[in-house]
């Protein structure tokens, strides 16, 4: 039977297993960040499985390379659902592999936990089917002003790519300015992922800011924070998890020290919560994979699965698990609420800045 026809309360296990998908960028520009979230999971998912497994049956993860590209991810997620007959869906890298999606889980009714877009179209409008573990880009970029505002640097600019996405972002950033003594100093646009950013740092540079809201790609970020720094100008720059760290640093070496991005997750190498201690254990016992924040991201989704799995009972469908899901969850210190109405699980977020050296530092 294709369960993408609508089979949403056939029995998705056999005898001795039952799989969880998962379609990443196993290949290409994002490869690392895809394979840190499949270790993320694997490490969870194996200690599961040497410990019992869930109600005596093997967790077998399904994993597909769809080298972030958007039409690859629709086809691997199809037979995942109607091939591989998985439970759920885990930890999709993207915005535009998430979305795309979107319709088929609603016909196969299966669950989607933990993608790692804070997109707000996977949050608003309510999606049954979509569980959101980390806070969406407009509560980071709130949390991010909140932060400026207590450090009183009151004059902000923002650089935003010109689509979409970074549109959004200034709307955000605007609609929350209104309520705090920001002011907004000054806008500069560049092109999606492009070196061309003359023009904005022309508009920025004259406005002098303390400060600098990043919403566009690492490229375009480094080429714009070069130009400061020729020109004279040390504002703090800062940007939303989004920002990848890795690219940034390959951009500008040292010179990214001291830029400022939020987080959704707790910091990963830290010790001060259960769940930090049990995926740095795990991660070095069952991955290849380094410590990192998509590493963490990928245990999350796979513990609250797992969590929701045992909840559902031992016979296994994907309207139970929707069901099991919509509860309160303690991860070991990050805590999960979701309801009925409501699947987006957390707000929590938190500052870290760019070392010398390109690591992450509280």
């Amino acid at each position: 039977m294709n369960l993408a026809s609508g089979a949403h309360a056939e029995t998705v296990a056999n005898d001795g297993t039952v799989n969880l998908g998962m379609s990443l960028p196993l290949s290409g520009p994002q490869a690392s960040n895809g394979l840190a979230l499949k270790g993320g999971v694997e490490s969870y998912l194996q200690y599961v499985n040497q410990n019992g497994g869930i109600f005596g049956r093997r967790i077998q993860l399904v994993t597909l390379d769809d080298g972030d590209d958007v039409a690859r991810t629709v086809a691997n997620t199809k037979k995942l659902l109607d091939e591989s007959r998985v439970l759920a869906l885990l930890g999709y890298h993207g915005t535009a592999a998430a979305e795309a999606v979107l319709p088929l889980l609603a016909v196969a009714g299966a669950p989607l936990i933990g993608p790692t877009s804070g997109a707000e179209s996977l949050h608003e409008p309510f999606n049954r089917h979509v569980f959101n573990l980390f806070a969406s880009y407009k509560e980071e970029t709130e949390a991010i002003l909140n932060q400026l505002d207590f450090q009183t640097l009151i004059e902000v600019a923002v650089l935003h790519q010109n689509d979409r996405f970074g549109q959004t972002g200034l709307k955000d950033a605007e609609a929350v300015m209104l309520k705090l003594s920001l002011r907004k100093n000054s806008v500069g646009v560049v092109a999606t992922n492009s070196r061309d950013v003359a023009q904005a740092v022309k508009t920025i540079a004259e406005g002098k800011p303390q400060a600098v809201l990043m919403i566009c790609s690492p490229l375009s970020a480094a080429e714009f924070i070069r130009q400061m720094h020729k020109a004279g100008l040390f504002p703090q720059f800062i940007a939303a998890s989004y920002m990848d760290v890795g690219a940034l640093f390959k951009e500008l070496g040292p010179e990214a020290r001291g830029i400022a991005i939020s987080q959704v997750v707790p910091f990963p190498w830290g010790s001060d919560l259960p769940l930090l201690r049990q995926y740095q254990m795990l991660a070095k016992q069952h991955s290849a994979q380094p410590i990192s924040v998509y590493g963490l991201q990928g245990f999350m989704a796979a513990k609250l699965a797992v969590e929701a799995m045992q909840k559902a009972g031992r016979n296994f469908t994907r309207e139970k698990l929707l069901s099991a899901l919509e509860a309160d969850y303690d991860l070991g210190g990050y805590r999960l609420r979701f309801r009925r109405d409501n699947h987006s699980g957390s707000k929590y977020t938190e500052m870290t800045v760019i070392t010398r050296d390109g690591k992450l530092s509280r």
